[in-house]
Parts: structure tokens; sequence; C-alpha cells
């Protein structure tokens, strides 16, 4: 059975959340955020996982912010399978969590170090269970990144569909643009120097070219696929200042909602320009 991990930061640590029923296969992950009492001498679960030795390290990408950079952090892991106590008046006998810590040990001065608090309904046995655990917390952004481009790119929000199997199938495509949307945005950072006609038809990075640089005669070798989306983003309002640094999902949805027009018209006037991949 094809197991489903619903994974959320720490507005998702409610206590009746990990008490209420699940359908078989699905999974929580979640971060902690109340210090709550556990069955254990420790009697609350920070103080808990602390007393527990640290069982190997795991690198693990930390994703720019307004006020700090990107980086590759080293954190120390720990994992313990606990019982956490009913909140004050609720009944019941508590509920099994198996918690990891994933603790940044050196960061850099004047930078905040990670500590990763995890809550999790998976099995956590081994190191090597702790480690998916974190791996797939750290993927949290970029799947909060997608379903940004479903809402805001995609609109899917905005639908006002009669029936739900319209409703299925209007999302089943919209499910396709935000992934390919979100592939284009980071594939363009970390390949920037690949050619563009990996992901461009011709007629779609002539176009482009032409469009931005005023022209009607294209280079003869396509651009790299970062000046691309940077250009493609611009078509989408994004400005490019040197403050602004990468463009994201949304002004490239908006880029590539215009670029498709200005590439099926280019396409009218050069029709030889072919359609192709690279």
């Amino acid at each position: 059975m094809v197991e489903r991990v619903h994974i959320a930061d720490r507005e998702g640590d409610i206590y009746d959340l990990f008490d209420l029923p699940r359908r078989a296969g699905s999974h929580l992950l979640i971060r902690i955020d109340h210090n709550r009492c556990v069955e254990h001498k420790a009697r609350y679960v920070w103080e808990a996982i602390l007393q527990e030795p640290v069982l190997g390290e795991r690198s693990v990408a930390v994703r720019q912010q307004a006020n700090r950079e990107a980086r590759i952090a080293l954190v120390s892991v720990r994992f313990l399978t606990l019982t956490i106590r009913p909140p004050h008046k609720q009944s019941g006998a508590g509920v099994s969590w198996q918690i990891i810590l994933a603790q940044e040990q050196e960061a850099p001065d004047g930078v905040e170090p990670i500590e990763w608090l995890l809550a999790t309904t998976l099995p956590v046995a081994s190191f090597e269970d702790a480690l998916v655990g974190i791996d797939d917390y750290s993927l949290r952004w970029l799947i909060e990144r997608y379903h940004f481009g479903l809402k805001s790119g995609c609109q899917v929000e905005g639908l006002y569909l009669q029936t739900s199997d319209r409703l299925l199938r209007a999302l089943a495509i919209y499910a396709i643009v935000a992934w390919r949307l979100l592939w284009l945005t980071y594939e363009a950072r970390q390949t920037p120097a690949q050619a563009c006609d990996r992901v461009l038809k011709t007629h779609e990075w002539q176009a482009l070219y032409c469009a931005i640089h005023k022209t009607s005669t294209p280079p003869d070798q396509p651009p790299t696929l970062q000046q691309a989306v940077f250009w493609i983003a611009r078509l989408g309002g994004f400005l490019g200042r040197k403050g602004d640094g990468y463009p994201g999902p949304k002004s490239i949805w908006q880029g590539l909602r215009r670029l498709d027009d200005i590439a099926a018209t280019w396409l009218l006037l050069y029709p030889t320009s072919g359609s192709t991949y690279g």
C-alpha cells in the first residue's frame, strides 16, 4: 500500500490531530511547537529527547530568506518513542509519537541554528528511519511552493465547476502545470548554464529573445536556461533589480502566459523556425 505522509509546520502541532483515526497508509509528520507533557522521567518532550544520545549527523539544505543566505547545515540526529499526555482537562490514555530531533551544533555567526523537533506516526526504529523523516520535512517548503503555484498561479481556488468530476479533471491538468512551473523555476537555479532549448521549443526561445531585445533576428544558439527564465519573468513583471534575487513562480507563470501568445504569433510569421526542442 502506498503511504501518504502529511507534513506540517508548527501550526499543525494539534493533539487531537494525532488522536484522530487515519486511513490505512496515511501518516503525519509535524514539527512540534509545544513542549508537551510525556510519559517519561523527564516529564516534557524537549527534556526527554535531549537525554537520548546523538546517533549521527545529516546535511540539510536551508533555503534563502530575506534575512539569511541559503546554506547547507550539518545537524545532529536523535530519536525517541514517547507517549504524549492529553492536554489539561482532556481525558484519554495519550498517544504514541515517534520524536526526531535535528539540531545544528555549529551555525555561522549571527545565524539562528536549525532545531527541528518532529513528531511522526511513521515507524522510527533506526538512524536511517530518522533520516527519512528529516529529509521529508526538509521538502516541506518546496511542497508549499507547489501549492502556491496551484493557488496563485493556476488560481484553482477560483474555479467554479458544477460537478466533482469536472473539478478533478481540472485539478489533474493544473497539477501538471504547477509542477512544470516549479521545475522550471528551480532548474534554472540549479543548472543555470545549460541551454534553454531543453525546456523551450525553438520558436519559443527565438520569440522570447526577440521580444526582449526588440529585434526580428534571433541568435544562432539558444541562450542559457537562467537567462531565458529571467527574460520570461520580465514578461511577467519581474524587475530584476540588483537586490531582487531570483524570480519566483508567480512572475514566471505570468511571463509564460505572455510568451505563449508571443511564440504563437512568431510561428505564424516564421513558420520555418520549427516548434521542436533543441
